[in-house]
């Protein structure tokens, strides 16, 4: 995203908005028009709405960039798996260069040819991650190929030519007082008040709704947050303890939607962070921004993430880079457990009867 556009967006430049505010506003007016006349045609039929014979989870969020989608999708897919389930995870494989409708073989495919995220879910959950620009393909793919009885939508919430059967939406920050206008005048992809669909709403530990909580009053909500996990060495295959940053001078970097939050994790770990580097989100990167990177020598550590460490592990890299791995804490995750499962038992029955 255009680091005007985001300045605008976080107040950081009111004299920028001044002179953009007349063209964003236009612009993100026909943007909402898109929006409604879209929704309308689908709720008159104009638009037709695909529906599968399998549950549909649609994992997603409002906003435009990284809200922790990819995390809380991982984490469902394992824990319906660990249920006797046999989901896959449905993705568009952002920046790909594989073209197409496929699924993810981590053994043999690259992550610059079939994504960062998708390359990054079927390393780690050993599920069928099928991957297109038309969800609806994917999930076909993952019937007639895997027997898939479950697909998760990774960032599914504005995909409305699928029938989906419960919408889970992450919020990460709060959004009451926050710009909420829509792309490119703000960073909403759709109004605030597209949150009445949701089934289920996932709020970082730091984000808040009470505002407009009433768009979702009776819909259940839970808190998640991130933790440290482990830390693995690249170039030796080493994976040990995150404790062992602890008073280390530490050089960080990422390409995440949100690089911020992860310094911070890095910086909580008591290491002495002296330097930190952020790219876009789904950045490719080079030999030359490696040569750059390799150059702290006065560091102990070179820090980065798992979505980034899987596009540099070709590199010639150097012997103290290692990624931090996170995993994802969902408070009362066995009630949103219980929750899916309960729904997805109920689609069964249903169709079960209905054939």
């Amino acid at each position: 995203m255009n680091n005007i556009v985001i300045k605008i967006w976080n107040g950081e430049s009111k004299y920028l908005k001044w002179i953009l505010y007349l063209p964003l506003s236009i612009l993100a007016l026909i943007f909402k028009t898109v929006i409604n006349l879209r929704n309308i045609c689908y709720a008159k039929g104009i638009l037709k709405t695909i529906e599968t014979d399998i549950y549909i989870i649609s994992v997603g969020n409002i906003k435009i960039g990284g809200t922790g989608k990819t995390s809380i999708v991982e984490k469902l897919a394992m824990v319906l798996k660990n249920k006797g389930l046999n989901p896959g995870i449905v993705t568009r494989g952002y920046k790909r260069k594989k073209k197409g409708t496929f699924s993810v073989d981590p053994e043999k495919d690259k992550p610059l040819d079939v994504g960062d995220e998708p390359f990054l879910l079927a390393k780690r959950t050993k599920v069928p991650v099928l991957v297109s620009d038309k969800k609806y393909e994917a999930v076909w793919l993952g019937i007639k190929n895997f027997k898939i009885d479950v697909a998760i939508l990774d960032d599914g919430f504005q995909t409305r030519n699928i029938k989906k059967d419960m919408e889970i939406v992450i919020i990460n920050e709060d959004i009451s007082i926050k710009n909420s206008n829509l792309f490119p005048l703000g960073p909403y992809r759709e109004p605030i008040d597209s949150l009445r669909r949701a089934n289920a709403v996932l709020i970082k530990k730091d984000g808040d709704i009470k505002n407009i909580d009433f768009l979702t009053l009776d819909v259940p909500k839970y808190r998640f947050g991130y933790k440290p996990a482990y830390i693995y060495n690249l170039k030796h295959n080493m994976i040990g303890h995150y404790n062992i940053l602890k008073g280390k001078k530490v050089f960080a970097f990422s390409g995440l939607g949100d690089n911020e939050s992860f310094f911070r994790t890095v910086e909580s770990l008591g290491c002495v962070l002296i330097k930190k580097l952020s790219f876009p989100d789904h950045y490719r990167y080079s030999y030359k921004d490696i040569k750059r990177i390799s150059r702290n020598k006065d560091v102990d550590f070179i820090v980065t993430t798992a979505k980034d460490a899987v596009k540099i592990a070709d590199f010639q890299i150097p012997d103290n880079l290692i990624y931090l791995a996170v995993e994802i804490e969902i408070e009362k995750e066995e009630e949103l457990v219980e929750n899916i499962l309960s729904r997805i038992n109920t689609y069964k029955m249903f169709m079960a009867y209905s054939h």
